[in-house]
């Protein structure tokens, strides 16, 4: 499973959504999450990828697609400090 594949199944399995899922989705307005599903969804990811995203990042975050550029970045930078 690639990387894109592994968010969207978690954004699934979080959330229990049976609508179809895809990077373009927006989070709040197609699957009408709210701050608590945000949540659910980032200590999934935060879990899979062993990361930490930080609370105040959360704003970025509208569509599958940016969860997955804050995972690559969140790397980039674990991968510098190394």
């Amino acid at each position: 499973m690639n990387l894109e594949e592994r968010v969207l199944a978690i954004v699934k399995e979080n959330l229990e959504v049976e609508a179809e899922v895809s990077l373009e989705t927006d989070l709040r307005k197609d699957l009408e999450i709210d701050s608590l599903g945000l949540i659910l969804i980032t200590t999934g990811i935060e879990d899979e990828f062993s990361i930490t995203i930080k609370n105040t990042e959360l704003s970025d975050i509208n569509t599958v697609a940016d969860i997955v550029k804050k995972i690559i970045t969140i790397q980039q930078e674990i991968n510098i400090c190394h």
